[in-house]
């Protein structure tokens, strides 16, 4: 009997998690198939799943495109550039807040906490005007400078959890035998928080290779990013879903490689923040 409903729970868990699967996998198999079809297999009624013909015409198309390789290109470089320079200030806050005594230090760590609160709507127009005073309207300096100051204190938060983790023995030790603060950051906190500092840098990197709003307030057409040169596929009169889907497919290839290069990395990540 005991056996009977053991085996009974064990099948309804493994039945949800295929469902969910499911549920999650089917909207991106979709979008990777339509990517191949023709424009009349995407308006076929009822809907068809696999292309009737398969087609790479709208895959060269797009890569031919230079103002979709352009958007490419900045993407990159907006997102790699904020990831990294978010790390790296972040990683040092982090350790501050999570190592130093000064006064009013949780005061002030909720502070940075609260301003994740605010709405990004609120903001646009008076970072806009910022970036406008300062030179830096429509360029490369002026986005990446914008999302820093939404993923900084993000970066504080999550890697200040991955820190108090580690045992404040082991700096000590490393102390003891004349390492100076900053060795210390670097050849212990760094390598034994590796999988957080991965995975904070993945989901900032997202972050800024998806974010729409100010991208579209703060470019011209040579600082144009990715996410705003999709939107100008929807036009007035028609919605060009053959060159969406291929776009959407290219556009997701670089998240993509990141997840699937640092995965060790990152479901250690996600299991070691909260342990104590």
């Amino acid at each position: 009997m005991f056996l009977s409903v053991k085996y009974a729970k064990k099948t309804v868990q493994i039945m949800i998690s295929i469902a969910l699967m499911i549920f999650i996998l089917f909207p991106m198999l979709w979008l990777l198939l339509s990517s191949f079809k023709l424009p009349l297999d995407l308006f076929s009624n009822p809907p068809e799943l696999w292309p009737s013909k398969w087609t790479f015409k709208y895959y060269i198309q797009l890569l031919q495109e230079k103002s979709f390789t352009s958007a490419m290109l900045n993407s990159l470089i907006v997102s790699g550039f904020t990831t990294a320079i978010s790390l790296s200030i972040g990683a040092l806050g982090a350790y501050a807040f999570a190592r130093f005594q000064f006064p009013r230090k949780n005061a002030f760590f909720l502070t940075v906490l609260a301003s994740q609160m605010l709405p990004h709507m609120a903001l646009l127009i008076p970072l806009f005007m910022i970036m406008k005073l300062t030179g830096l309207l429509y360029t490369h300096q002026g986005l990446i400078l914008t999302y820093i100051s939404f993923s900084l204190p993000y970066v504080v938060w999550m890697f200040r959890s991955f820190i108090i983790a580690i045992p404040y023995e082991i700096e000590e030790a490393a102390k003891l035998d004349g390492c100076s603060r900053m060795q210390v950051i670097r050849k212990i906190v760094l390598p034994l928080s590796m999988g957080g500092l991965v995975t904070t840098g993945i989901f900032v990197f997202m972050g800024a290779w998806n974010e729409f709003l100010f991208a579209s307030a703060m470019t011209n057409m040579n600082v144009k990013t990715l996410s705003v040169r999709m939107a100008e596929f929807i036009g007035e009169d028609r919605i060009a879903y053959e060159i969406m889907f291929p776009a959407g497919i290219v556009g997701s290839l670089p998240v993509l490689l990141l997840v699937l290069f640092f995965q060790k990395y990152i479901v250690r990540g996600l299991t070691e923040g909260g342990v104590k």
